[in-house]
C-alpha cells in the first residue's frame, strides 16, 4: 500500500493560500527600502565621523613630528600613531563599500588608504635614498586634503 498523494485527498482538505495581494507587496517593498535607507544613512554617518577622527589623528601627526623635529620629545608618538592611522584608515573603504554610498566615496576612501601605504613605505624609502624622506610631508598635505574631503558631511548620497 503506497501513502496517499495530494491528488488523492479530497479538494476541501488541501489549504488554499491567500493570494498575495499589490499592497501586501507595495508593504514589503516600503519596509525593506526603509531599513536599507536607514542602514545607508548609518554607514554613512560612521564613514564622516571615521574620516573626521582620522583628520584629527593627521592633526596629531603633524604636532608630534614637530615636537621631535625640534628635539622636545623623540619620534616614537608620530611613529606609534602613524602606525593606528594607517590601520584604521582601511575601514572607511569599507564602510563605503558595505553602505554603497557612491563610486567618488569609494575611490577617495581607498585613495586614502593606499596614500597611508605610500606614507609609511616613504620613511623606509629614505634609508635608501635620502630624497623619498622629502615626500613624506608632501605626501602628508596630500592625506590632509583627501581625509578632509571624506570628513564633510555626504548630501549627495541618496
Amino acid at each position: 500500500m503506497t501513502a496517499p498523494t495530494l491528488l488523492d485527498r479530497p479538494s476541501d482538505s488541501i489549504q488554499q493560500e491567500s493570494p498575495v495581494t499589490a499592497a501586501d507587496l507595495t508593504a514589503h517593498r516600503l519596509i525593506a527600502t526603509t531599513t536599507t535607507t536607514s542602514a545607508r544613512r548609518g554607514l554613512a554617518r560612521a564613514h564622516v565621523i571615521v574620516a573626521r577622527v582620522l583628520l584629527v589623528g593627521i592633526a596629531l601627526q603633524i604636532f608630534f613630528a614637530g615636537i621631535a623635529i625640534f628635539g622636545v620629545y623623540t619620534f616614537l608618538p608620530h611613529m606609534i600613531l602613524g602606525s593606528l592611522l594607517i590601520g584604521a584608515s582601511f575601514s572607511l573603504p569599507v564602510l563605503a563599500l558595505t553602505g554603497h554610498l557612491g563610486r567618488s566615496l569609494v575611490t577617495r576612501s581607498w585613495l586614502l588608504a593606499g596614500l597611508m601605504i605610500v606614507q609609511g613605505l616613504l620613511i623606509d624609502a629614505s634609508h635608501v635614498l635620502p630624497l623619498f624622506g622629502a615626500f613624506h610631508p608632501v605626501n602628508a598635505m596630500l592625506l590632509v586634503l583627501v581625509t578632509y574631503s571624506l570628513a564633510r558631511p555626504h548630501h549627495n548620497i541618496f
